[in-house]
């Protein structure tokens, strides 16, 4: 027998996900398109209805309980059988529909993405895509917070509530603008690299630690002229011959090939390993499914 329960719990619900969230009344109500009052009124009656305190308010700030944080993981989790349950009759159907949503570094939007999204656009007209960029640590954060459907991103281990699925592995190059006069037509070592002026990513990606730990290691100290977050404004600017730069093999296309001088650096650096981070336990609709499958042909989904 199932025990009756308040209509309004749900919205109580999804105003405390989003408190929870935000940190902050006011940004859920801007969030949630409603006013502070019914945000504040929602937290007090789901407070009021479960018998304890969600929300630590002692310093100004809404920060959530260890009540609180377990009952957001069963929130998340009872809104993703929400989701499912609401897809269910779509199931079958032929043509896809609805949002997906997509976090990863830059260099995989920029690099990797297009030509995935683009196809499957072609194919299910009727699924739109938010895709949005950021360091690792976003990543994670989207994709525990069930903000994101996955996440694609380079990482060496993954949170225990996530499965990292194996993409693709790539091996780092360095650019150098053409006919460029930093190594004098020598092969570029480690120690030629670190003399010569560089521009790097800045250490909040998980690409430039990689790199400094390893210069680290050879005890040296590159010359860097310039720090950036974004694949494609690095490229720029060696192309306008400010300096070298170390990318990820596959965010060097064919045509950059023939606009700057390339080295692989196989011989200094280990490839790295790209992945799909999921949330276990998620459900994924049609769409997310067939999407996920057209990047990755042999993905299991788990319940």
């Amino acid at each position: 027998m199932i025990d009756e329960i308040p209509g309004d719990l749900m919205q109580w619900l999804r105003g405390f996900y989003f408190v929870a969230e935000k940190g902050s009344v006011t940004q859920a109500a801007i969030t949630m398109r409603r006013g502070q009052p019914t945000i504040t009124y929602q937290i007090k009656c789901l407070e009021r209805e479960l018998g304890i305190t969600l929300f630590d308010r002692s310093s100004g700030k809404m920060k959530l309980t260890p009540e609180g944080r377990h009952v957001l993981e069963k929130v998340i989790s009872l809104f993703e059988d929400v989701k499912e349950i609401r897809n269910t009759p779509r199931r079958e159907q032929l043509e896809y529909e609805g949002r997906i949503v997509i976090t990863a570094s830059h260099a995989i939007i920029d690099s990797f993405l297009p030509r995935y999204i683009v196809n499957f656009i072609n194919t299910h007209p009727r699924v739109t895509f938010h895709v949005e960029g950021g360091v690792i640590e976003v990543v994670f954060e989207k994709v525990e917070s069930s903000e994101a459907d996955f996440g694609i991103a380079s990482v060496d281990s993954v949170p225990n509530t996530m499965v990292c699925h194996d993409l693709f592995e790539t091996g780092l190059m360095l650019i150098a603008p053409k006919n460029n006069t930093f190594f004098q037509g020598k092969s570029p070592t480690l120690r030629r690299i670190a003399q010569c002026p560089l521009i790097l990513f800045s250490r909040t990606g998980t690409i430039e630690p990689f790199i400094a730990r390893r210069f680290s290691q050879e005890q040296l100290k590159p010359r860097v002229v310039m720090t950036l977050n974004n694949f494609a404004s690095v490229k720029k600017y060696v192309a306008q011959s400010l300096g070298a730069a170390i990318l990820s093999g596959f965010a060097v296309s064919k045509e950059e090939k023939r606009l700057f001088d390339v080295f692989p650096l196989n011989q200094y650096f280990p490839k790295r390993k790209y992945g799909l981070l999921v949330k276990k336990k998620k459900y994924f609709s049609p769409a997310v499914k067939a999407f996920l499958r057209s990047i990755k042909p042999d993905i299991q989904f788990k319940k």
